[in-house]
């Protein structure tokens, strides 16, 4: 295991796209907070600059998997795994006598690393270059904002560990990476109208409706339960941990499953 994922870990970190990934997030970092800034400053809206956005929400919007760089990081790292399979590298593994779980593990494991690493990075840049142009908050900075910051951190690790599931068992289940792409942008398309969707019924809803509050809670694409307070109550805490652990968990048997029947030529 330890030696497929030093190779797993090698073959990305080789791949020009990876690189590619790193070029387009330092891109985006440094982008989105000009874009903020040049626009309010064009409009001379300075005031109500401070009141709509912080470096806070451009820092937590860089996590988003419906945009920007969220979107194209997977997207990208589906190519790259899917070229173990077009190679013929997951071919030469199995045949050197490695077990189809530990390779498919070892492909989720270095895929999960990489995407949290990468997504992370970016998020941490696009956050230091918003401090130059706007204030973290509103109000002062205190230790449990820190705390807060370090545990949505963790909570949006938790969502990119579930997407590197998805978009490995994707990498196995499809049969070349054109359909493994077309597959993950169409799954990211679909629960994001519907996050709308159920976004815009909950806005009109004349009272609180559970069903709407938990279609939308559940829905990674498009929850905003991380990132955009200052506290985290305990369902808001299960929402955000059970339902990407479930979906990692699902998405790794599925991938196993399929991954062990599979004709591998």
């Amino acid at each position: 295991m330890t030696n497929l994922l030093k190779t797993d870990f090698k073959r990305i970190f080789k791949d020009k796209l990876f690189m590619i990934v790193c070029i387009i997030g330092g891109a985006f970092a440094l982008v989105t907070p000009l874009l903020y800034k040049v626009l309010f400053s064009a409009i001379d809206a300075e005031e109500l600059l401070g009141a709509v956005t912080s470096a806070k929400s451009i820092f937590f919007e860089a996590f988003l998997p419906g945009s920007n760089f969220g979107l194209i990081v997977p997207v990208l790292l589906s190519i790259i795994i899917c070229k173990d399979f077009s190679f013929g590298t997951i071919r030469n593994k199995i045949i050197i006598g490695k077990s189809r779980v530990s390779i498919f593990l070892s492909m989720f494991i270095s895929s999960a690393t990489v995407l949290c690493a990468t997504v992370l990075a970016h998020a941490l840049l696009t956050l230091f270059i918003s401090l130059i142009f706007f204030d973290y908050q509103a109000g002062q900075f205190t230790a449990g904002d820190f705390g807060y910051l370090m545990l949505s951190i963790l909570f949006e690790m938790l969502v990119y560990i579930f997407i590197a599931a998805l978009i490995s068992f994707l990498s196995v289940f499809m049969k070349n990476v054109g359909l493994a792409i077309v597959m993950y942008i169409a799954i990211n398309f679909i629960f994001t109208i519907i996050g709308s969707i159920v976004m815009v019924a909950s806005l009109i809803a004349e009272e609180k409706n559970i069903i709407l509050e938990f279609l939308h809670n559940i829905n990674i694409f498009t929850s905003s339960l991380i990132g955009t307070g200052s506290s985290y109550e305990f369902k808001d805490i299960m929402y955000i941990v059970l339902t990407p652990i479930i979906g990692t968990s699902l998405f790794v048997f599925l991938g196993i499953t399929v991954f062990k029947k599979k004709d591998i030529k």
